[in-house]
């Protein structure tokens, strides 16, 4: 699956912020930065190595899309509920818009976050709220990561993401393809040296696991797919969210061993809840009109 170079771009923003990336979204971007961000994600494509284990892994991730039914989600809108917030996406003509709101059970505030192509802006009660930079780097970074996941594995069709087919491995007894994830160097940004893992039936396609880490095998995670079912045509999943004993370091390669011998804790669940799919809005919306799904 192609996608526009600077939607791709954007697609690989939220890839790194799995575990609390930055983004840049201080100001709206001009029209130069954007031409700018075109030409990068265009020159990722050329310079990407591809040897046989990269077009193996490419065409795993790509049979696995089209599994999910996620191909076409660069023209897509849907909701869904995690935990106590309500998320939107959507992802049209080159543009994406990603909104997540909630209300205060004590003040009844609506707090709204929308992060775009321009950036991230927070709306209290529909006004613009004043926040630090930091935050909002943290803002986005959460809006961003949640989307992520929601729709996996569509962003790893970016072509930033350098994918490497490690061949085949066995988790509680099941043969899955092993697909190992890296960045090219210009849009790697300070993390690229993190670590991922996916791992796929070799049949059907379906996402079974994924790991990461920071460098060293340090703050080591494997997600668990379960409850995957289809919604208004698309494959979603929920996980299990399991870490080591003290989040002590560990090769992710090393954690499907840990898994079946029964040595890694159940950190957290990842539920998806009331997915649906939506209309794509024509207008741009923002904070202070009425929330549209």
């Amino acid at each position: 699956m192609m996608m526009n170079s600077n939607l791709a771009l954007c697609c690989y923003l939220a890839l790194v912020l799995l575990l609390g990336f930055t983004v840049a979204c201080a100001e709206p971007a001009s029209v130069t930065e954007i031409e700018e961000a075109e030409v990068i994600a265009t020159e990722a494509v050329v310079r990407a190595p591809e040897t046989e284990a990269n077009r193996q892994a490419r065409a795993i991730i790509e049979a696995a899309t089209a599994a999910a039914g996620l191909e076409g989600m660069n023209e897509a809108a849907f909701a869904f509920r995690f935990r106590d917030k309500e998320y939107r996406y959507q992802q049209t003509n080159g543009t994406f818009t990603y909104e997540r709101w909630w209300t205060d059970s004590t003040t009844t505030e609506v707090t709204r976050d929308v992060l775009d192509n321009n950036g991230l802006v927070r709306y209290i009660d529909g006004k613009i709220a004043v926040i630090t930079e930091k935050k909002r780097k943290a803002y986005s970074n959460s809006v961003n990561s949640v989307i992520y996941f929601a729709f996996m594995p569509w962003v790893l069709n970016d072509p930033a993401v350098i994918p490497t087919y490690l061949g085949r491995d066995t988790i509680k007894g099941e043969v899955l393809d092993q697909i190992e994830i890296a960045f090219t160097t210009d849009n790697g940004g300070e993390d690229a040296d993190d670590e991922y893992m996916y791992w796929f039936t070799p049949d059907t396609r379906q996402l079974k696991y994924l790991a990461y880490s920071h460098p060293g095998g340090k703050a080591p995670r494997l997600r668990e797919a379960n409850n995957e079912r289809e919604v208004d045509g698309i494959i979603v999943r929920d996980y299990h969210n399991w870490n080591t004993p003290g989040n002590k370091a560990r090769s992710i390669k090393e954690l499907p061993a840990g898994f079946d011998a029964g040595e890694l804790n159940l950190l957290s669940e990842i539920n998806l809840e009331e997915v649906r799919r939506l209309e794509v809005r024509e207008d741009r919306q923002r904070g202070g009109a009425a929330i549209n799904q």
